[in-house]
């Protein structure tokens, strides 16, 4: 089994049928018919249900394609991160990074309070992985990396880091859905539901939603794929669909953010920084002023309670 033998899974799953994915690729259907039939050999089972309008994925389908999506998405971002780490940079002051949804913006904020006469430079990448091997690289300064606990994040031993805050993932319901009166929802009951999910490399969070369903007992049904928090609250709003959020204070028009019972899901945003850099004499400073600043985004605004057991937030110790 090779990396391109995912590719054509991935390709058929996302065509719906053999023959646009035959298309898609440029082989002809039955060259595309005979390799798949090898794959399926090759992973001890059939992936697809044939029908007469296209192909469904079946129960050891979908746990292929899930886990194929994270290790292609991987792949390319190590060829993306090892070609710039390649390229060098010649950037000074401090530079900073994060992943995307990571809340790098505050941490930009917060820098330039604290060290306004320093320039900055701001880089985000697709996982924690990839800002980590910047930092650890010297590439990067300080930075926000975000890891679900089934998704843990290797530290390299040239970087130091401090929690910053653990925040549960919400469910995102329309205000007129049959749940949009219950304060917290279990997952069981979303098992109809149809799912807006983030791209898989953003952290891992696709992947720990879905085990947690599984421990439900079921398989979320995702139909809309590596959606940001705007689409998928369009998403929300115009179609029967829910999806996930986590509380950071964004007005959601329409939208309701229910917690889960017993919080399955949830993330760790962390503050990393390689300790020879000349940021690292600030990270104390950075670390309370993140908090606050984080904080002051929940409920500054009204937008959520006034405590962090409301929602199932847990802050670290400054």
């Amino acid at each position: 089994m090779e990396l391109r033998h995912l590719h054509v899974v991935l390709t058929v799953a996302d065509a719906g049928s053999i023959s646009r994915a035959a298309s898609l690729l440029k082989i002809a259907q039955a060259g595309l018919t005979a390799q798949l039939r090898r794959i399926e050999r090759g992973f001890g089972g059939p992936l697809f249900l044939r029908r007469t309008d296209g192909v469904e994925l079946t129960e050891l389908g979908r746990h292929v394609v899930l886990r194929s999506r994270d290790l292609v998405e991987r792949f390319d971002d190590l060829l993306v991160t090892a070609r710039k780490l390649a390229a060098g940079n010649d950037v000074t002051g401090i530079r900073l990074g994060g992943v995307a949804g990571s809340l790098t913006p505050l941490l930009v904020g917060v820098v330039r309070a604290l060290l306004p006469t320093y320039p900055q430079t701001t880089h985000i990448e697709r996982n924690g992985d990839a800002v980590l091997e910047l930092v650890r690289t010297a590439k990067l300064d300080m930075a926000l990396v975000t890891e679900f606990p089934q998704s843990p994040l290797r530290i390299p031993e040239e970087v130091d880091y401090r929690t910053v805050i653990t925040e549960p993932m919400l469910v995102g319901i329309a205000t007129g859905h049959r749940l949009s009166g219950r304060g917290e929802i279990r997952l069981s009951e979303l098992s109809d539901e149809e799912w807006a999910v983030p791209d898989e490399s953003h952290g891992g969070g696709r992947l720990n939603l879905h085990l947690a369903c599984e421990a439900a007992g079921f398989t979320p049904r995702c139909t809309h794929f590596g959606v940001d928090p705007a689409a998928a609250a369009e998403l929300v709003r115009s179609a029967h669909t829910v999806a996930c959020f986590f509380p950071t204070g964004h007005d959601l028009p329409g939208v309701l953010l229910k917690p889960i019972v017993g919080n399955p899901v949830h993330r760790r945003v962390t503050l990393v920084w390689r300790r020879d850099c000349a940021a690292a004499e600030y990270v104390d400073q950075v670390h309370t002023a993140l908090l606050r600043a984080y904080q002051e985004r929940i409920w500054g605004h009204g937008h959520r309670p006034a405590k962090l057991a409301a929602t199932g937030l847990t802050a670290a110790a400054s």
